[in-house]
């Protein structure tokens, strides 16, 4: 079993040759919809069909909103930036099911209801509407402008213009090999309206005003990135070292190699906390490894020498490092403030929880190296046919409580266990040999045939095959699924290539709970590895969740599945340590104060951090908190908008505690807010002036912790941007220039984000 890094997220491969991109991914669940044969379909068996006109459907989604509805445009090609505003009207058809069908022909915007014809595809109504219940950024005041209508001659102009536009933009990414999607693109729209606007200023100046008098050759482009990014570099380094001197400045590192040159580079994402208490992720640099053997010597020279560039080099001291447990950074970082990667041990734990190996005969090996694990079940090791085992239930006494599960190995595996790892082998092998025979597309006609209604297959292919590069789609987990939804299309397809042995093999009751088991560990790994917020503050909730499920499962299941759920369960209590970090960083997000899942010890430790975090001030009048005012305060702040979470089981329980608080940690402790104050990031309840102002300590220690990611996903996904950019046909790029690149496109983004 591989352990393997895409997109910035880390997986659990199920092969070093295995990829999903042949078998496709389970389809979102989305609402039941129907489309409606006909606008004339009547609602009821009884009564008369109804014709609807645009002006009726409007009258309809304004006065009977319990009938009526605006859809989304369920279609993965609605790109197009109207239908983030429209959708299609829908009615009730199903009232105990609470289905909606989808009425033909029309488009509703979702704020006003304004509905337009929508006929053969043709947006050209929907991108000049202008919704007069939407604020637009640049408006100053509250009076609406009233929309007017264009002309029909210059409806037809337009329409004619867009037209050749579209025949321009088709021609040139067939001739220059450009993806489709780069017509979309924020910086191409920039460029186009700026050349509009160049064009209508100089128009009446200059008549031989051509494109050749304002586009740069290529050179110039490329000082001008590297112009721009020491200008960049020397405005940022002020922020960054005044994050560090406040202690709210992290900074993932790691190394990279691309797939073209083979040249190594050493990145680093730097993550902080402004006096805002906005939170920002920035990739400082991705530069070449000189160095020939990556040593831990080698290594700080290389980060000492990156960080020089902004003033870091100083305070390296006041920076929290996060980086995985690899020997050179454990070494390099040895004498810094360092987290480890909550990511990576956890992909561990579930590596080992399957798959357990000898101990590496190496001397100085590390404690985190000191492992290996086999990718490949062999009859030489132990693993019988999946006819050795009854049942699932066959053994359930086999599973001794006595049985110490994080050193058994797979020769005393008893036989049901051993049918979990040889399904997963069978998986692994059905997933390499459809790789090998390029079933992907037979997959997907096969799918044609069986489903009546199926969208747009060869766009799923597509995002089939770029799974490989995100997400999970790598991992046993996604494995599993895509093989149970690719079932019936697998048994055809692999019957017609006399392969079916592959298939049949498979025990799909063994797929099903393996789904189960790995759900919570995918549920996770995604929350952990958030990059534009805090996430410090999850790993405490998440092995908490974890937990949770592991000991259901222990409870629910029988024979090897159960075997599987009691053995991951001791290892993550035995391998993974919940650092005092992860506790003060839980208590300071004001929905999980009550610290759910954490023992007395961890609770008192954490207590007594953040009370040696307050300063020796006078606590008379201006710290004390006026319990009313708080009151009226909570009541009358802008609630934050409620999304579901993952971890809301864990969050407090509403108290009422009249008693006075004697400090910061006792006032904080017994806050009490509104049922509906749901905050997905922290930051936005601490940058509120009533609370930063009535418990500036924690404040100030909620800056510090927050600036702290729990993974260094972060550089992870720097190095799958660098891997877009260093591709095959700029292969020969400097890695200055591929520095560069990366530090100005963080930059961009994250301006474009605020």
């Amino acid at each position: 079993m591989k352990f393997t890094k895409t997109s910035g997220l880390y997986s659990i491969d199920g092969s070093s040759t295995s990829s999903v991109s042949v078998i496709d991914k389970a389809q979102s669940s989305i609402p039941t919809i129907h489309i409606l044969s006909s606008p004339a379909r009547p609602v009821k068996s009884t009564g008369s069909a109804p014709t609807y006109t645009s002006v009726s459907i409007k009258r309809l989604l304004t006065h009977e909103k319990t009938r009526y509805r605006v859809e989304c445009n369920p279609s993965k090609r609605a790109t197009a930036p109207c239908w983030k505003v429209f959708g299609f009207p829908a009615m009730l058809s199903n009232e105990s099911e609470n289905q909606f069908e989808i009425i033909p022909g029309f488009a509703s915007c979702r704020s006003c209801f304004e509905t337009y014809r929508y006929i053969d595809s043709s947006t050209a109504n929907l991108n000049s509407h202008v919704c007069p219940r939407i604020v637009h950024p640049n408006q100053q005041t509250l009076t609406m402008k009233s929309q007017t209508p264009r002309s029909t001659a210059m409806c037809k102009l337009l329409a004619q213009r867009k037209k050749e536009m579209t025949n321009l933009c088709a021609r040139w990414v067939a001739d220059s090999m450009r993806p489709f999607s780069i017509v979309g693109d924020y910086g191409l729209k920039e460029i186009i309206d700026k050349s509009v606007e160049i064009g209508r200023n100089l128009r009446s100046i200059d008549t031989n005003f051509s494109v050749d008098d304002i586009l740069r050759c290529d050179r110039t482009v490329k000082n001008e990135v590297d112009r721009t990014d020491r200008v960049e570099r020397e405005r940022l380094k002020g922020e960054l070292v005044g994050a560090a001197q406040s202690r709210c400045l992290s900074i993932s590192p790691d190394i990279w190699t691309d797939n073209h040159r083979k040249i190594s580079y050493l990145g680093a994402t730097a993550n902080y906390v402004d006096d805002k208490y906005v939170y920002h992720s920035i990739d400082i640099f991705c530069s070449e490894f000189t160095h020939l053997k990556k040593t831990a010597k080698h290594v700080t020279e290389m980060l000492e020498k990156q960080l020089s560039v902004f003033n870091l080099h100083e305070v390296m001291d006041k920076i929290t490092f996060v980086s995985d447990r690899g020997s050179n950074f454990v070494s390099a970082l040895r004498n810094y403030n360092v987290l480890y990667c909550v990511a990576h041990r956890l992909n561990n734990i579930l590596k080992r929880t399957f798959y357990q190996g000898l101990k590496k005969k190496k001397k100085n090996m590390t404690p985190m190296k000191s492992f290996t694990f086999s990718t490949n079940i062999t009859q030489k090791e132990g693993v019988e046919d999946d006819n050795d085992g009854d049942s699932e239930d066959s053994s359930d006494e086999d599973d001794d409580d006595s049985v110490d599960y994080t050193v058994e190995t797979i020769a005393q595996l008893n036989p049901t266990a051993k049918q979990v790892l040889n399904t997963i082998t069978h998986c692994k092998s059905l997933v390499k040999y459809a790789k090998k025979a390029n079933l992907n597309r037979q997959l997907q006609m096969e799918r044609e045939n069986q489903l009546t209604a199926v969208e747009d297959d060869d766009e799923e292919s597509e995002s089939t095959a770029s799974s490989n590069k995100q997400n999970f789609a790598t991992t046993l987990h996604q494995s599993s699924i895509s093989i149970k939804n690719a079932y019936a299309s697998l048994l055809v397809v692999l019957r017609r290539a006399n392969q079916s042995h592959r298939i049949h093999n498979i025990n799909m009751d063994i797929v099903e709970k393996l789904i189960v088991f790995l759900d919570a560990w995918h549920d996770v790994l995604c929350e952990l590895q958030t990059g534009n917020s805090p996430s410090l503050f999850l790993v405490l909730p998440c092995i908490t969740h974890l937990r949770q499920k592991l000991q259901i499962g222990m409870k629910r299941e029988k024979g090897g599945i159960r075997f599987f759920y009691k053995r991951a369960y001791e290892l993550l209590n035995n391998m993974f340590i919940i650092e005092n970090d992860y506790v003060v960083a839980t208590f300071l997000h004001p929905n999980y104060r009550q610290l759910r899942g954490a023992t007395p010890t961890q609770v008192s430790d954490c207590f007594q951090t953040c009370r040696a975090a307050i300063l020796p001030v006078d606590r008379s009048e201006d710290m004390e908190v006026d319990e009313g005012r708080m009151d009226i305060d909570i009541c009358n702040e802008p609630r934050s908008k409620r999304r579901k979470l993952l971890m809301t089981s864990l969050m407090d329980k509403n108290t009422i505690n009249k008693k006075r608080s004697s400090d910061e940690v006792d006032q904080y402790s017994k806050l009490q807010l509104d049922m509906d104050c749901v905050y997905t990031d922290p930051l936005d309840f601490w940058k509120q002036p009533q609370y930063h102002r009535a418990f500036p300590n924690l404040a100030r220690l909620a800056k510090q912790y927050f600036s702290i990611p729990c993974s260094s996903a972060a550089v992870e996904r720097q190095f799958s941007a660098a891997g877009q950019i260093v591709n095959q046909r700029r292969s020969n790029l400097d890695p200055s220039t591929v520095n560069n690149i990366i530090f100005l496109r963080s930059i961009e983004k994250r301006k474009r984000d605020t």
